[in-house]
């Protein structure tokens, strides 16, 4: 089985924000495959769903933690030990806004929810979706905010045109996760990159 973790602050004051990209895009990722709505476990200590992606079982969790400590939830619910059969959908600076990648077995790339995750894990070896928020100029660069600008960009309010293009990747993102599930990463990687 597989497991989808999406990062994210709970609460609803963090619901629209940037650092919640991942779990805005996987609640969009779940409508298209049609799995049930999240229930709250205590056992795990956060929300999750159960259900079939592309025939394979699937669950996806939305840590109860903040981010910066994700990986006290997700040790929960993933075993390092099968922690390659792990996914983790997460908000991306380097990346710009309505534009995903995937990677594997890097480091947390100054994420510190994904720090978080590899130090709790003690691996680095699971499969990463980073979900783009970066705004670009008017040549494409992306512009990546720094120091004390960052933290209020990443926690800053998506707006409806913000949101709208972040969301605009929903069917290709869902279709990388399901190529990663079905016919494995190496090929999600490949289509998809």
């Amino acid at each position: 089985m597989h497991t989808i973790v999406a990062l994210g602050n709970p609460g609803e004051e963090y619901e629209k924000t940037r650092h919640n990209a991942g779990r805005s895009l996987m609640r969009e990722m779940m409508k298209l495959w049609k799995l049930p709505d999240m229930v709250s476990s205590s056992k795990f200590g956060g929300q999750i769903s159960e259900g079939t992606v592309g025939g394979r079982e699937v669950r996806v969790f939305f840590p109860g933690t903040y981010m910066n400590d994700s990986g006290r939830a997700v040790v929960k619910i993933v075993d390092a030990n099968v922690a390659e059969n792990l996914i983790v959908v997460y908000d991306e600076i380097d990346l710009p806004l309505g534009e995903f990648k995937l990677s594997f077995g890097r480091g947390s790339g100054g994420h510190n929810g994904l720090k978080s995750i590899i130090e709790n894990l003690n691996t680095p070896n699971f499969l990463r979706l980073r979900v783009g928020i970066a705004h670009r100029t008017i040549f494409g660069k992306v512009i990546r905010p720094t120091g004390d600008k960052l933290a209020d960009y990443v926690l800053g309010r998506l707006s409806s045109r913000e949101e709208h293009k972040l969301l605009s990747v929903t069917q290709t993102a869902a279709k990388a996760l399901e190529t990663a599930i079905v016919e494995g990463k190496e090929k999600a990687m490949s289509m998809f990159n």
